[in-house]
């Protein structure tokens, strides 16, 4: 690591895993990383790390490296009082710092996912202490895709010095929602969303009809959201490729009904690339859905249908039985595609397990 000038290490917003911060230190050691000159760090810490955190060599020497962080703390009675050992940068790259606490849901009771239900209301919670430098630079900080953990509030305790002047931009481009309100926090994160540089959105066991304010978004990924295809003309028109994610074990699951869906993607002009995944589906698709799914299949210039197992089942035989049932549906998904396009030059790949279909015309 001695020719190394950036280093970058991510723990996302529901990381379960520590890192200690001796270990970090002495991994970014001017013994190790002796021409280090930028990095970005976010990290979970403990009130222990604070002393050595401030007093870091990565703060302190001759180096004089450009960082920018996130520190994490989880359920701290004193996180006022800890924001005065958060170090604010260097000499030569001072940073402006940003406080804030989360209220997160904890809930996992598979018995209470309903689809008309509100999939994060929790009887448990715990609050998630954050400081972040600026500009924001973690992209995709609190992307993942957890049906039983969610961010329900926020409160920013501490801001930027008014005597700052000029924020660089933040580099932002993807954003994150999920529940029955459309709740996304980092909106609230001071100097962290543009709206009009977000070209990517996931949205994630949402239900009802959704308004979409992002000029410039280009992609959508639907976690257990297929009924907001219901209201295409609240899309944006510049939305080019959308991700359908269809999780039978997360809540919020429905099989789609493909005829709306067809008119839906119809109706997004410039949308040119559409992807099916179906995970752990318990039982085959008939025949009338793959005929609709093929026509679905030649409005765009990239699509593809895959199956995917993300849970162990219980039953092995079972799910083997009817994964190749999907094979079978793969198979037949792709003949109906080529006599539907016998006037079209197009190109398709089977997945080696038979169980994916990408085809590009």
């Amino acid at each position: 690591m001695v020719n190394l000038h950036t280093f970058t290490v991510i723990q996302t917003f529901f990381s379960k895993f520590t890192i200690e911060w001796t270990i970090f230190e002495n991994l970014t050691s001017s013994n190790v990383m002796p021409i280090l000159q930028h990095a970005n760090i976010s990290l979970f810490i403990n009130i222990n790390d604070l002393n050595r955190i401030s007093s870091s060599s990565l703060f302190t020497d001759h180096r004089h490296v450009d960082v920018h962080f996130t520190f994490n703390l989880i359920n701290c009675p004193q996180y006022i009082k800890v924001t005065q050992y958060i170090p604010r940068g260097n000499r030569f790259h001072p940073r402006e710092i940003i406080g804030v606490t989360f209220v997160v849901n904890h809930w996992s009771s598979r018995s209470e996912w309903f689809t008309d239900k509100d999939p994060f209301s929790s009887d448990r919670q715990y609050y998630h202490h954050m400081w972040y430098t600026l500009p924001w630079t973690f992209d995709e900080f609190f992307h993942e895709y957890i049906p039983y953990r969610w961010i329900t509030n926020i409160q920013v305790f501490e801001k930027p010095s008014q005597k700052m002047l000029t924020i660089n931009q933040s580099p932002l481009h993807v954003l994150d929602a999920a529940g029955q309100i459309l709740s996304l926090p980092i909106y609230a994160l001071p100097h962290v969303v543009l709206l009009n540089c977000i070209e990517t959105l996931h949205l994630s066991f949402y239900n009802r009809p959704i308004h979409i304010s992002l000029s410039a978004l280009r992609n959508i990924t639907l976690v257990n959201s297929i009924n907001c295809l219901k209201n295409y003309s609240s899309f944006p028109t510049t939305i080019r490729s959308i991700r359908i994610l269809l999780f039978h074990d997360y809540p919020n699951y429905m099989l789609p009904n493909w005829s709306i869906v067809s008119n839906s993607l119809s109706n997004l002009l410039e949308l040119s690339s559409v992807r099916v995944f179906m995970y752990d589906l318990p039982e085959a698709i008939d025949d009338t859905s793959c005929q609709m799914i093929a026509k679905i299949a030649r409005l765009f210039s990239d699509f593809g249908f895959c199956f995917r197992r993300k849970f162990h089942s219980s039953n092995g035989d079972y799910i083997n039985s009817v994964f190749n049932e999907h094979r079978k549906f793969i198979k037949q998904l792709c003949d109906y595609i080529l006599l539907l396009s016998l006037d079209k030059q197009m190109y398709y790949s089977i997945e080696d397990d038979g169980c994916g279909l990408i085809i590009w015309f």
